[in-house]
């Protein structure tokens, strides 16, 4: 699995290249460990994992084996994420592992899908249990919610980067920038500068989104950049985030899949430190250019 790299700049200083550069240690809990996946698509899978790759498949049919990252953001709740490699349309999996109720919910991105833009990634979710030997299988499942619908997070990657979630609709988010507290640095103005300019020309970010609840305190959020991407000018680029996030201790995990401004594809992790906000006064009462 690709991950992005810092550019160095001329004064030899790191530049503003997405958000890997906030990934937190990665966990190698998962290491030694296989697992049945129970999913309400029809399919069971079968999962072992290694501290670097898991190989995975079909129950009966041959498996395949490819690198993945584990990042947590609550005690018994993992966030694994992986590509499926040598597909087209590209796909990236990534799943969120409940040991507490052996559950699992597993977010898809879908790369290629779409003729007129062919950068465009298609967000999905699928629900299911995991098989523990012995026990039944559990019949409840994570699912959609509207717990998080009018409120706002003010998400912090580092001193110098954070960014304002607005959770508007139930299938809708909107996103935008904090205003300054105080002089901006240097860095601060060039981080703030690439994000602005991948906004130019788009009022108000309106995206479609995903929210499912995973347990108490425990969501996972996710969207695809579709207006910013289609609506901005030529499209040379397409990009989707999914989010675990853990709204007990303000703090998320995350990962990016799709296709940087240089055409390169990228699917990497990131985390992040949360504040809740008021809501902003500019999305209680959307009115997206978007919609009818």
């Amino acid at each position: 699995m690709a991950e992005e790299k810092n550019i160095m700049a001329e004064n030899g200083q790191p530049t503003f290249e997405g958000l890997s550069q906030f990934c937190p240690p990665h966990c190698f809990e998962l290491a030694g460990r296989e697992l049945k996946l129970c999913m309400d698509n029809g399919y069971d899978y079968i999962l072992r994992f290694d501290r670097k790759t898991v190989t995975w498949g079909k129950e009966g049919e041959e498996p395949r084996t490819d690198e993945y990252v584990c990042l947590k953001a609550e005690d018994e709740t993992y966030f694994i994420n992986a590509e499926i490699t040598g597909v087209t349309p590209r796909l990236g999996l990534t799943l969120i592992l409940d040991d507490e109720n052996a559950l699992v919910t597993v977010i898809t991105g879908r790369q290629g899908m779409n003729p007129k833009f062919p950068y465009l990634v298609e967000i999905g979710a699928e629900f299911g249990a995991v098989e523990i030997p012995g026990k039944p299988l559990n019949e409840k499942r994570h699912g959609y919610t509207t717990d998080m619908i009018g409120r706002a997070v003010l998400w912090t990657y580092s001193p110098d980067f954070c960014i304002i979630h607005a959770y508007t609709t139930e299938r809708y988010y909107n996103v935008t920038l904090p205003e300054p507290d105080h002089e901006p640095t240097p860095k601060e103005i060039e981080d703030n500068k690439a994000m602005a300019e991948s906004f130019k020309g788009y009022k108000d970010p309106t995206e479609p989104a995903l929210y499912i609840r995973i347990k108490d305190g425990i969501y996972v959020f996710a969207f695809a950049e579709q207006n910013l991407e289609k609506f901005t000018g030529p499209l040379t680029r397409g990009n989707s985030l999914a989010f675990l996030m853990n709204f007990k201790r303000m703090y998320d995990v995350g990962r990016s899949f799709g296709t940087n401004a240089k055409q390169q594809p990228e699917n990497y992790c990131f985390g992040a430190y949360g504040k809740e906000i008021p809501f902003p006064e500019k999305f209680k009462n959307l009115n997206s250019e978007y919609f009818v």
